[in-house]
C-alpha cells in the first residue's frame, strides 16, 4: 500500500496543514503568496528522517512552511491510497473542516467593555427621570399643603370660590360664574345675565393665553375673607385693547368674599 510521507500539504481549503503520514493534524498555516516548486520525494523523505515520524520539522524554531502541494496521485491520475481527498479522517462527508481559520478561531479575543459604561449611564439617567417625576409633584403638593395648613375651613372655602370664578371665565360657564359671585358684584360689573357674561368670556379667551392663578395670601377680616392672588398670562392685546404681539403679563388681584346662603361668594374685586 502506498502512503504519503509526513509533510505540509494543501488541504483543499486554501491552507497548509500538516500530514503526519497517517492522518491530518491540527497544525495549520496559510500558504505563501507565491508558490514555490513542489519538493521532490527525496526532499520529503529527508525531512521525515530529520524530524522523526509524525512530527513537523519546523516546531523547534520559527516555523518555515513549504509551498502548497497538490494532492498526491498515482500514475494514471488515481488518488494515492490513504490520502484523504478534501475530507479529514473521521469527519462525516459534507462537513467542512476549519481550514485556514482554525488558528484565528482559537486565539483569545479582546472584547470592548464600552457597552457597560453606556448601560450604567442609561440606568443613572433613567433613575434621575423617575426621581424627578416622583419628587417634583410631591414637593408641589407639600408646598400647597403648607400654604393651606394654617387656613380655617371658611378660608379654604373662600379660596375654592376664587378658583371656581377663574374656571368660569376660562370655560365660559355662566352657572359657575353665578355660583361664585354675589348679586351685588354682578350688578357692579354689569354682568347680570348669561348672554352678557358669555360674550365677555369669549373676548377674554381671545385676548389672553396661558392664564394661571396663584393664591398668595388669605386673611379673615370680621365676617369677610380677603384672598390675594397673583395671576399670570400671555396678553394678545395692548393697554388700549388693540391686537399686539404676545407678551407675558401679571396682575395682583384682591378678592373680598362674604357669606350668602351659607356659601362664600365674591362681593368685591380690585387689582393693582
Amino acid at each position: 500500500m502506498t502512503t504519503t510521507p509526513p509533510g505540509w500539504y494543501d488541504d483543499g481549503h486554501g491552507a497548509m496543514r500538516w500530514w503526519d503520514g497517517a492522518q491530518w493534524t491540527e497544525h495549520v498555516a496559510q500558504p505563501d503568496p507565491e508558490a514555490s516548486p513542489a519538493p521532490t520525494e527525496a526532499e520529503i523523505v529527508a525531512g521525515a528522517e530529520v524530524s522523526g515520524p509524525g512530527e513537523p520539522e519546523a516546531f523547534a524554531t520559527e516555523p518555515v512552511f513549504p509551498a502548497a502541494q497538490p494532492y498526491p496521485v498515482q500514475e494514471g491520475g488515481a488518488p494515492v491510497e490513504g490520502y484523504p481527498q478534501g475530507v479529514y479522517p473521521g469527519m462525516p462527508a459534507g462537513i467542512a473542516p476549519a481550514g485556514g481559520g482554525f488558528a484565528a478561531a482559537t486565539e483569545p479575543r479582546s472584547t470592548s467593555k464600552l457597552w457597560i459604561v453606556w448601560v450604567v449611564l442609561g440606568v443613572v439617567l433613567l433613575g434621575i427621570v423617575i426621581a424627578a417625576a416622583v419628587v417634583i409633584p410631591l414637593l408641589l403638593l407639600s408646598a400647597s399643603t403648607a400654604n393651606s395648613a394654617g387656613q380655617s375651613e371658611d378660608e379654604r372655602a373662600a379660596v375654592a370660590t376664587v378658583g371656581l370664578y377663574d374656571d368660569a371665565w376660562q370655560e365660559g360657564d355662566c352657572d359657575s360664574f353665578a355660583a361664585a359671585t354675589s348679586e351685588n358684584f354682578r350688578d357692579t360689573v354689569g354682568l347680570l345675565d348669561c348672554a352678557t357674561f358669555e360674550s365677555q368670556a369669549v373676548a377674554f379667551d381671545e385676548n389672553f393665553d396661558d392664564y394661571e392663578i396663584k393664591v398668595t395670601d388669605v386673611e379673615t377680616v370680621g365676617d369677610q375673607v380677603a384672598v390675594t392672588t397673583n395671576e399670570t398670562y400671555t396678553a394678545l392685546i395692548d393697554e388700549d385693547g388693540q391686537p399686539t404681539d404676545p407678551a407675558p403679563g401679571a396682575t395682583v388681584y384682591h378678592y373680598t368674599l362674604v357669606q350668602s346662603d351659607g356659601e362664600w361668594v365674591i362681593d368685591n374685586l380690585s387689582y393693582e
